[in-house]
């Protein structure tokens, strides 16, 4: 079997199945927004020269990009891990064919690499390298700089197979990994020493510089990133055919409130993440979230002076928005399997603090991204972030929370998100007035810095008040219960 005998297969599937017509317009649509926003960064990786001239004029573009291409792959990883197929989810009809594993492995590999999120930096860093590699550097040096741009590229794919093979398994390890991440990155960016930053500029300055050490290390990474998702994927296989009942094991211990030393709260936030990365619909409403706050961060960057309403707005959006879009729905994502979490006794208490730290852990999502971008080329707007996380945070959660006991219909998770208006209502409209009315209101009333000082104080004396409020919700979802299981029940 070939890759090619995969591909046919795969489209004879499609074509095949009952939703083939609303999947190929939803697929289209997707594609066109895929190019919209792909062309816009093409023309962005062409016109940097330009920008940098404009907003940084000091800085020398090439070392302004080598700086920060380490950035950008670790900004790709977790759109991988969100947006992209696994390499294993399309196994199971390949398995009971006469193929070693190993070679099986490698089909859904290649599989998985044909991907928009492949192409799309592949074709990003061809328009960065034709128009500010190339002319600053000689043509070793530019080719020793594309090479390990690609190494990048594959690096982060590879290690995508490896995180979603640990997940199935060890979610808390992959969590453990990115906490310690972003605390190593935002450490460094709040101290000065910038680990991430001088590690890039080392690497891709000494490729564009022509020297063959950078470039051992990048093909030592991707190689030995290769291998281990290579095994963790052989690994997986068992589980995908069920051959062992560790994943039910899993599922039923985060259904019940109850992990492998995560608590009842973080196993019942584990179970909403579990929701996100194997549904459709969450899936591309996350994606698409992040989508929207792309131009809204690079008008923040590239403007010359940001007029304060404009920083309100943008800073409360950049700092709250995939929480908004997720949790505005509460409860009902997860109405399909509802009625298990009352036969099973879990707490309302114990849904209300995972929902708030499924929220919390959305907002805090794209801030690890962008307040190293920010914080060097613009830090005054540092503040504005801040404050309205801690908004966000203490005031639109619970807000949001209290709107999620009013569900009454469980959405369809396999369905695509673009044109899809179920469970949205006016409540949703209505809700938004009073959350971005207040900041707006302050902002033409007060000035800018007197809106931060009452966001940021609003938001602290929410998060101080967790334990009282987060008690209160639980009552209502206890009253709000049966009501909230027949509508999700449709009946």
């Amino acid at each position: 079997m070939t890759l090619f005998d995969v591909l046919r297969h795969q489209w004879r599937r499609r074509v095949r199945s009952p939703t083939f017509g609303r999947s190929l317009i939803g697929g289209l649509l997707l594609l066109l927004g895929v190019a919209y926003f792909g062309l816009l960064f093409v023309a962005l990786g062409w016109f940097f020269p330009d920008i940098v001239a404009e907003v940084a004029p000091s800085r020398e573009p090439l070392r302004l990009l080598n700086e920060f291409l380490l950035y950008g792959a670790l900004g790709l990883v977790p759109m991988r891990f969100f947006l992209q197929r696994s390499a294993g989810s399309d196994v199971r009809p390949y398995l009971p064919l006469p193929l070693r594993r190993a070679q099986v492995v490698r089909i859904l590999q290649m599989l998985s690499s044909l991907s928009l999120l492949n192409l799309l930096p592949v074709v990003v860093l061809a328009s960065l390298w034709g128009r500010t590699v190339l002319p600053a550097t000689s043509a070793m040096g530019a080719a020793f700089w594309a090479i390990g741009a690609l190494l990048l590229v594959a690096t982060t794919q590879f290690l995508n197979g490896l995180l979603r093979a640990v997940w199935d398994r060890h979610a808390g390890r992959v969590l453990g990994a990115a906490g310690l991440l972003a605390v190593v990155v935002a450490g460094g960016s709040w101290t000065g020493e910038q680990l991430l930053q001088s590690a890039s500029a080392g690497l891709f300055g000494g490729l564009a510089a022509g020297r063959i050490a950078p470039l051992l290390v990048l093909i030592g990474g991707a190689t030995g990133m290769a291998v281990a998702a290579h095994r963790a994927l052989r690994g997986r296989l068992d589980s995908v055919l069920g051959d062992t009942e560790e994943g039910h094991t899993h599922a039923g211990a985060a259904l019940r409130g109850r992990g492998r030393g995560w608590g009842r709260v973080a196993s019942l936030a584990l179970l909403d993440l579990k929701l996100i990365l194997r549904n459709k619909r969450p899936r591309q409403m996350l994606g698409a979230g992040l989508l929207v706050i792309g131009p809204f961060l690079l008008i923040l960057l590239l403007g010359e002076k940001i007029p304060p309403m404009n920083e309100v707005i943008f800073g409360f959006l950049l700092s709250g928005y995939l929480g908004l879009t997720y949790t505005q729905f509460g409860y009902a994502w997860h109405g399909t399997h509802f009625d298990g979490f009352l036969a099973r006794a879990v707490a309302p208490r114990l849904l209300v603090q995972a929902q708030f730290v499924t929220f919390v852990g959305l907002c805090m999502a794209p801030l690890m991204l962008i307040v190293p971008v920010i914080a060097a080329v613009r830090p005054q707007l540092l503040a504005s972030l801040g404050s309205f996380f801690l908004y966000n945070a203490g005031v639109t959660a619970p807000l949001l929370l209290v709107l999620g006991t009013w569900s009454r219909t469980a959405l369809k998770l396999d369905q695509s998100t673009f044109f899809n208006y179920q469970g949205t209502s006016s409540y949703h409209f209505l809700m938004v007035l009073p959350i971005m009315g207040l900041p707006i209101g302050l902002v033409v009333g007060g000035g800018l810095s007197s809106t931060l000082l009452v966001a940021a104080g609003l938001g602290l004396l929410g998060l101080v008040t967790v334990p009282l409020w987060t008690r209160g919700l639980g009552r209502l979802l206890w009253r709000q219960r049966h009501a909230m299981a027949m509508g999700f029940r449709d009946e």
